[in-house]
This record gives C-alpha cells, sequence and structure tokens, in this order.
C-alpha cells in the first residue's frame, strides 16, 4: 500500500485472525484482537499489509499489522480437561474434567469463558472464547456450553459491521 502524498493520514481497522475451536467439550477459540485508529499518520512510503488467518481446529488466530499497529491473534479454545489459552482474546477453558478449567486471558481483548465439569451422567461443557466487546460465556451446567464473547461494532466501511466476536463452546 502506498498512500498518495496528499493524504498524509487514514482511517484504519486491524482485526487478527480468531482461535480455533478446542472440539468437542472443548472451549472456543478467542477472537483476533481489533485496533482502530480514525488519523493514523502515514507518510507517503510503500507499507506492507498482513492479514492473519483464523487458526485451524485447535489453533491459534494469525497476527495482522499495517503501519505501526499489529494486532494479536485470538489464542486457541482448549480441548477437554484444559485451562484456557491466553491471546488477543482469551480461548475458553476445556469441559469433562472432574473441576471447572479456567478461561484463558485476553490482552487487549477480553478472556474466556470457564468450563463446567462433567458430573455422573455429562460429560461436561466448555466455555466460549472471549470477545473484543465482552468475556466468554462461562458454560452455565454440564451439557451447555458457554457463548462466546461479543464484538464491536465499528462503521470504517460506511455500515455499522461487528468485528472480533469469541466462539462458543463445546456442549458435554
Amino acid at each position: 500500500f502506498i498512500p498518495p502524498s496528499t493524504a498524509p493520514t487514514v482511517k484504519a481497522l486491524v482485526v487478527a485472525g480468531g482461535g480455533g475451536g478446542g472440539g468437542n467439550r472443548g472451549g472456543g477459540g478467542g477472537a483476533g484482537a481489533l485496533y482502530y485508529d480514525a488519523s493514523l499518520s502515514v507518510p507517503a512510503q510503500a507499507y506492507t499489509i498482513i492479514v492473519g488467518n483464523g487458526g485451524a481446529a485447535g489453533g491459534y488466530g494469525e497476527d495482522s499489522s499495517f503501519s505501526t499497529i499489529t494486532a494479536v491473534g485470538g489464542a486457541k479454545g482448549a480441548g477437554p480437561v484444559t485451562d484456557g489459552f491466553n491471546g488477543g482474546c482469551g480461548g475458553g477453558a476445556g469441559g469433562a474434567g472432574a473441576s471447572n478449567k479456567i478461561g484463558g486471558i485476553g490482552n487487549p481483548g477480553f478472556n474466556g469463558g470457564n468450563s463446567y465439569k462433567q458430573n455422573a451422567t455429562y460429560d461436561g461443557a466448555g466455555g466460549g472464547g472471549g470477545g473484543m466487546g465482552s468475556v466468554g460465556g462461562n458454560a452455565p451446567n454440564s451439557t451447555t456450553a458457554g457463548n462466546g464473547g461479543n464484538g464491536i461494532a465499528n462503521s470504517i466501511s460506511g455500515s455499522s459491521v461487528t468485528y472480533g466476536g469469541g466462539g462458543g463452546g463445546g456442549g458435554g
């Protein structure tokens, strides 16, 4: 990207790839981080733009970058019986264990949700991945997974679009 010399600032929205889910009874993937600058200074020169991919199942999202902005990829959702992983937004914790597991930490986004332990009949449910607008939902019981955290709206395209929502956890 080479900006024209007559436009020393641009509006920039940089969104990283979201993390992949942790599978059956696993946690939801965390959203990729999002950065918006309504007046980013861009001297006339060539810029490399990197658009990070979303993570495959059980994988981290990739970072995205433009100029001085780097958005960190979302955390992968945890597999069963595992605490959540950390990333741009935290991954949800995996269910199926003898105790609840804790969601991963998001930075700059929100944390992933906690899982719910197994009981005598059901295997437990995973927590939701964190979003840029809210924490991933905790699994409320052994069979119902937590919802993904909310994203945030941005109108850089001319219409309000929500970016950076977390993924839902896997049910028990």
